[in-house]
């Protein structure tokens, strides 16, 4: 089963991807590098920021492809047999590729300046998922506890680890705890989804402040993927998008 939220993020870097090409679809002045002219062209803060940006970009596709993977067949896999190896590899593959494109997500907001991104940083700290990516998928024997500065260890039940879901022990208490990776990680994609639509928010004033009519196509676009996360049926034809029943629409 394919999720609805993994899909918005592939449209949020479609048209992320689309809007910064258009910028530097111009051509370069006369003996003008290609790096000055990105730079120029983007008010990059550095020419290297480029290289963070394109990198960025793949990655939040590459990472999304495997959240779609992994809510269409769990921590199982699409495999008949019941493969505790094939389970493990997916449980520590979702956590580490979430982290992946958050930090890859929080990078594009550095490059763009955005005012609210220390904010961001808290709200990604905060998420559950990334708090169990830092347990389960890197610290699991080290972990550290900012509470009691003190150092735990993290064990995921086999018995119990399948589906959307997976429990784990803290050694250090014998503690159990649960999550629900279906809620956490639609949590994440929105968190991704506000993020990236805060910087195209911001970004349209910065590269487009002489151009209105292109911030209003912008606007047009931004208004349209925040309709269909709320549930609106939304239609694309020719890279424009068109609401055609948004039940979900704010009361005026």
């Amino acid at each position: 089963m394919h999720n609805k939220k993994s899909e918005c993020l592939h449209e949020y870097i479609d048209v992320f991807r689309d809007f910064i090409n258009g910028k530097i679809s111009k051509q370069p002045k006369p003996d003008e590098d290609f790096d000055v002219f990105v730079k120029r062209m983007l008010k990059l803060n550095s020419q290297k920021d480029w290289n963070f940006l394109c990198s960025s970009m793949d990655l939040i596709g590459d990472t999304t492809l495997a959240v779609d993977n992994f809510f269409q067949f769990g921590v199982d896999g699409p495999t008949k047999y019941n493969d505790f190896g094939e389970k493990y590899l997916r449980l520590y593959g979702v956590l580490n590729s979430i982290y992946i494109q958050q930090e890859a997500v929080y990078r594009i907001c550095k490059i763009a300046n955005l005012s609210t991104h220390s904010k961001h940083k808290k709200s990604l700290e905060s998420l559950e998922i990334r708090d169990v990516r830092h347990k389960l998928g890197a610290h699991s024997v080290d972990y550290m506890d900012k509470n009691s500065d003190e150092i735990h260890s993290f064990v995921p039940v086999r018995i119990e680890l399948g589906g959307l879901n997976v429990s784990y022990v803290n050694n250090a208490d014998l503690s159990m705890h649960s999550i629900n990776l279906s809620k956490a990680l639609e949590e994440h994609l929105d968190l991704m989804m506000d993020m990236l639509h805060d910087v195209m928010d911001k970004l349209k004033r910065t590269l487009y402040k002489s151009n209105p009519e292109k911030i209003s196509e912008i606007e047009q676009v931004l208004d349209a993927l925040s309709a269909k996360r709320r549930g609106a049926v939304v239609h694309k034809v020719d890279g424009k998008y068109s609401v055609l029943i948004d039940f979900g629409a704010p009361q005026t």
